[in-house]
């Protein structure tokens, strides 16, 4: 069965979800209610479900917070409700990964939907790690792909990306932005912008964050390193944004790929 908890601080509806919905027909069970942001992630530390549905305004703690905070806890799957049709939220919410976003007041069809989405997600996730318990985690990530840039030619324009990729591969520990490269290059950012991605196939904020990731991943195998250390030796002062972007492109999260590494 999916472990499921609802984080919603109207009780009526959150009621009505837990009540009204069948919950084993999708092969689901509530472990856990939340009246808040805070209680849910206490609820989320210990006892690590397979799915939170939450709303995205809480008192304590808001969805989104949420999210990022249970990002170095464990490894739900995310289902938004929100009374505000806001893009910005959304657009938030698809950032960090969420499986769905629903607008309140919640269609049943869309919520079931929703929820039989999250299931097929959550088990893939189960099926894989049943088959492979102590697969090199890198090797089955987006870091797979990341290929760094190598030149081989000595024209001008890979002459700027090599210098460009240089000045990342010196400056990754820093604040550094794209601006920071142009002036270091003396050519504009629209047309680093245009050329970075020509030749390398990512955009110069891609390419940085991969840069970032693979170094993270190398930090991560000493285990007396702690987590927001290893987030400041590749250039992120906030923790949770680090572990929000390295499950992103790792596929778990920093303390989860420390685990598996060490498995």
């Amino acid at each position: 069965m999916i472990r499921c908890i609802i984080a919603e601080d109207e009780q009526i509806l959150r009621r009505g979800l837990v009540l009204a919905t069948d919950w084993k027909a999708l092969g689901c069970e509530i472990i856990g209610e939340a009246r808040d942001g805070g209680e849910a992630l206490e609820l989320i530390r210990h006892l690590k479900p397979d799915l939170v549905i939450t709303d995205i305004r809480m008192p304590a703690l808001d969805g989104l917070t949420l999210i990022q905070e249970a990002s170095s806890i464990c490894d739900p799957e995310f289902i938004i409700m929100s009374g505000y049709d806001d893009f910005a939220y959304a657009k938030r919410a698809i950032h960090l990964g969420v499986t769905d976003y629903l607008c309140k007041p919640i269609d049943e069809d869309e919520f079931y939907l929703a929820i039989v989405n999250a299931g097929k997600k959550i088990l893939r996730k189960k099926e894989h790690s049943a088959l492979n318990p102590k697969v090199d985690i890198v090797n089955n990530s987006n870091l797979m792909l990341f290929k760094e840039y190598l030149s081989d030619h000595d024209t001008p324009k890979d002459k700027y990306i090599s210098n460009a990729v240089s000045f990342i591969e010196k400056n990754y520990q820093k604040d550094i932005t794209v601006g920071d490269v142009c002036k270091n290059l003396l050519i504009s950012e629209s047309y680093l912008t245009k050329l970075f991605r020509e030749c390398t196939g990512y955009s110069f904020v891609d390419y940085l964050t991969n840069c970032r990731m693979k170094k993270a991943c190398e930090l991560l195998k000493d285990e007396n390193m702690k987590i927001y250390a290893v987030a400041e030796q590749v250039g992120y002062k906030d923790q949770r944004y680090f572990s929000v972007l390295f499950k992103k492109i790792v596929g778990l999260t920093p303390r989860q790929f420390r685990e598996r590494q060490s498995s």
